[in-house]
């Protein structure tokens, strides 16, 4: 990705966030913070977007035709080399392709009141694609922070992104510092849950709180990190009303991942089956 481009990305998102505390996300709202050239040259570099109508079944359908063009390979090896390079837009493809190969395509199908505008199958909003849907905000928060979300917007935007984006190799540097991430985790304590596991990690890996969170949520995405009763999507699609909460005030880790502990370790069929299959 051009450096250029890329640098206007976060510097407009950041000084919207700086100035607009509740709507920086909003296109109106950052769109403030970057002149038209600005724009014009990051779109051209496939960092910044136009906003797009896209309805819920076009969303499925679209993931399902990415996915499809996909080798699970190439985004297991996005995901390795994102280790040592610290080269966070690629490392979201991996927990996307597993969303997208489990996903089944679906009609919009209201939950119960009081929340008929959710889909009960996948979780979208109807607000999320009956107004025009703008990608910018993701595309930031993947080279911030490689973030991952099942949102199938998310989804889509990665899917899509990634048939664009250079094939990358891991190193052997990536491989070890895999394979130390699966120690760390293995070795846990027995009541560990992601808190103390963020922390443990940090020494595997140069990075952040928030991009060592993303990392744990991928690893449960993908089948890694899990309870006995919360799994992720490596097997089949887990929907909206599936992705249970913890009963706890502030739960704010991902669905499976905030289910783990310690005693749960490695999933290591999955392991196998993502990583030791090559």
């Amino acid at each position: 990705m051009d450096k250029k481009a890329v640098k206007i990305l976060l510097k407009t998102i950041k000084s919207s966030q700086d100035q607009n505390l509740e709507s920086w996300f909003y296109w109106d709202t950052y769109m403030q913070f970057i002149t038209e050239d600005e724009f014009e040259y990051a779109k051209s570099h496939s960092v910044m977007f136009e906003q797009e109508k896209i309805s819920h079944n076009e969303i499925c359908r679209i993931i399902k035709t990415a996915v499809n063009q996909i080798e699970k390979q190439s985004v297991v090896d996005a995901f390795i080399y994102s280790l040592s390079t610290r080269r966070l837009e690629y490392r979201s493809f991996l927990s996307s392709y597993c969303i997208g190969k489990s996903l089944i395509e679906h009609d919009f199908v209201s939950s119960p009141e009081p929340n008929s505008n959710i889909c009960a199958v996948c979780g979208l909003y109807t607000y999320e694609f009956e107004r025009l849907i703008e990608f910018n905000t993701l595309n930031f928060f993947k080279y911030k922070h490689g973030s991952c979300t099942d949102n199938l917007i998310s989804v889509l935007f990665d899917l899509e992104q990634f048939l664009k984006f250079p094939v990358v190799e891991p190193s052997d540097e990536d491989y070890n510092i895999l394979n130390e991430l699966k120690t760390i985790i293995e070795t846990a304590q027995p009541n560990d849950r992601i808190a103390q596991l963020k922390k443990s990690i940090s020494k595997a890996l140069k990075s952040n709180d928030d991009e060592r969170l993303g990392l744990l949520e991928i690893f449960g995405v993908i089948g890694i990190l899990h309870d006995d009763k919360h799994f992720g999507y490596a097997e089949k699609y887990v929907t909206y009303p599936e992705r249970e909460h913890r009963p706890i005030r502030n739960d704010d880790v991902n669905y499976p991942t905030r289910w783990w502990q310690g005693q749960f370790g490695v999933d290591r069929e999955k392991w196998d089956y993502w990583f030791n299959n090559k």
